[in-house]
Formats: structure tokens, C-alpha cells, sequence
């Protein structure tokens, strides 16, 4: 968990949006982030806070999906939890694990001095003190315990296997999960069903399949990659010192360069234009010419293929 900053204001993007609107959420978050909302994407996103459901956000890689979500939870100052999605994941690193050394000390030693019957120790040691919580219960266990309510990340959502995300059913819906033999609060860890939830992101880049009873349980959106007035917005305000000129000049080569790419998977996305700009602000350089793109491609080329393909295009 990333905690709040102590020095910043803590912000409630639900509120936010309730009471002044959308527009008042992404004049936040492009004040405090430099994050520029697409209007698809903002609106989504709105009608997830209002509504208490997760946001399942697809689209190509480098539209700036996870930034959206960092963004977000950087300009609230929200507790921040964050998951990325691999096909190794077990039921541990989402949802919970029993310390199964350490409830077999518990019983050894509440028998071996009397305080307990082993009866009695055997049910104790069901207890959530000897639980271990995976990332993703434990932010709704955080939101149950401080009343806080945190920002979840799940990053490539896509790459869980079907098992997984059976995981995440029982959370979206009721905001908790149901832990066999576990002897407190109904077996349960996380918030009832009609309390607030925590605001849950899912990004996915089309790679792999998110099954269907999942997107039920989410509101829907798409961050395409920008258009070019769109980038222009977001690199100057990540990278202001670049002048207008230099500016224009990077969004027009990273355009050719998708271009070159209709069908390529690695295309440069956001965060290559906003590397490459940072290189030519940083070296001063003002007009670019081949030699100028040839000394940096390997900020927009992402593999051997892509890399000759641009040599070749130069």
C-alpha cells in the first residue's frame, strides 16, 4: 500500500464529482498530475464513483490507462493499493492465506500452559490474527478497519486466469470476501454489501480475455490513444519547458511513426513521446532532423523488429 501524503490535502473524488461535477474531478487531476482526461474515459470513470462500481478501462498500450489510475490516486492523496496482473497469481497475493505455522504454535502453547483446553485452542485459532492478507482484501479490510476508502489498481487484469478472477465476484458484488472457518464478523473480511466500496480500476490491453461474469459486475470504458491535439495538451503539461516548436515537432514523429505501424502491438505510446521530448528539452535540441530521430529511436522502439522497421522508415 502507497499511504496518503501527511503534508497534502486528502481529496474525496466521489464528493468531488457530486457535488461540482466532472469537470471539477479532471481540472484536479490535470492541476495536480498533469493527467489530461479523455471525455469517453472521464465520464466512465465518473459514473464508477457514483455508482460504487469498479471501472474496467481497455485500450492500446501507452494511452495512458494505468496513468489514469495513478494520476487519480496521486491528486486525491488516497491510500493506494495496487495488483499487476500475472498468470502465476494465487489465491495468497489477492485474497488471503492461513498462518498455518503459526496457529500450530498458537495450539502447542495455549495446551502446553493451561490457559486453554485444545478444543478450545483449535477454535481460536481461527482467528484473523492469523490470517494473512493478500493486496487486494486487504484494501477492503483497510476501508472496513479506518473508514478510509482507498484506490485500487489492477493493472493487465487480462493477464489472470479464469480461476482468478472468479476471485474478485464476491468483492465487487458485496465488498467483502467470504473466509472459510474464520470465527469472526460472519466469516467475513471487507465492508457489507450496501456500505461504501472501495473505487476499483481494472486495465486491460486486449491481450487476453476478461470473462464475462467480471464485466458484468463493472462499468465500461475505452482510452484510445490521443489524438494529436490531445497529446500536444498532455506533453506540455508534462514537460512545460519544451517550446511550442519541439513540442509539435515530437507529436508529429510519433504520429508517423503509429502510422508506420497500423497493425504493430508495441507502438509508442504517451509515455515514449513524453521520454523522447525530455531528451530533446534536456539536450537543447530545437530542429530535428534524421540524424536527431535516428540518435533516439530506441525511446520509441520497443523490439529488434520495431527498431529495423524505423531504420528502414528513417
Amino acid at each position: 500500500m502507497i499511504p496518503p501524503d501527511p503534508n497534502r490535502s486528502v481529496i474525496d473524488p466521489r464528493r468531488l464529482v457530486r457535488e461540482h461535477g466532472r469537470q471539477a474531478l479532471a481540472d484536479l487531476v490535470a492541476r495536480e498530475s498533469g493527467y489530461i482526461f479523455q471525455k469517453r474515459p472521464l465520464k466512465d470513470l465518473c459514473q464508477s464513483l457514483l455508482s460504487g462500481m469498479p471501472l474496467l478501462a481497455e485500450g492500446e498500450r501507452g494511452g495512458g490507462k494505468t496513468e489514469m489510475v495513478d494520476a487519480l490516486a496521486y491528486s486525491c492523496n488516497r491510500p493506494y493499493f495496487e495488483l499487476q496482473g500475472m498468470d502465476d497469481l494465487t489465491l495468497k497475493d489477492i485474497l488471503f492465506e492461513w498462518d498455518e505455522q503459526g496457529q500450530n504454535n498458537f495450539v502447542v502453547q495455549a495446551v502446553a500452559s493451561n490457559k486453554l483446553t485444545l478444543g478450545e485452542a483449535r477454535e481460536r485459532q481461527w482467528g484473523k490474527e492469523f490470517l494473512s492478507l493478500g493486496e487486494i482484501l486487504k484494501a477492503y479490510d483497510y476501508l472496513a478497519t479506518h473508514s478510509i476508502v482507498p484506490i485500487i489498481k489492477l493493472d493487465e487484469f487480462e493477464k489472470l486466469p479464469q480461476v482468478c478472477q472468479a476471485f474478485f465476484y464476491q468483492l465487487f458484488t458485496d465488498g467483502h470476501a467470504s473466509i472459510p472457518r474464520l470465527t469472526e464478523n460472519n466469516g467475513h473480511i471487507g465492508v457489507d454489501k450496501n456500505d461504501e466500496k472501495p473505487i476499483v480500476i481494472l486495465t486491460s490491453n486486449n491481450q487476453h480475455v476478461v470473462h464475462a461474469p467480471l464485466r458484468s459486475r463493472c462499468i465500461y470504458t475505452r482510452v484510445q490513444l490521443p489524438t494529436d491535439l490531445e497529446e500536444a495538451r498532455i506533453l506540455h503539461s508534462r514537460v512545460p519547458l519544451a517550446s511550442v516548436s519541439l513540442l509539435t515537432q515530437v507529436v508529429k514523429i510519433v504520429r508517423y511513426i503509429r502510422v508506420m505501424m497500423p497493425t504493430g502491438r508495441d507502438k509508442p505510446g504517451l509515455r515514449e513521446s513524453i521520454a523522447l521530448l525530455n531528451a530533446f528539452v534536456g539536450e537543447r535540441v530545437e530542429i530535428i532532423d534524421a540524424e536527431r530521430i535516428d540518435d533516439h529511436l530506441g525511446f520509441v522502439a520497443r523490439n529488434a523488429e520495431v527498431l529495423r522497421n524505423l531504420e528502414l522508415g528513417l
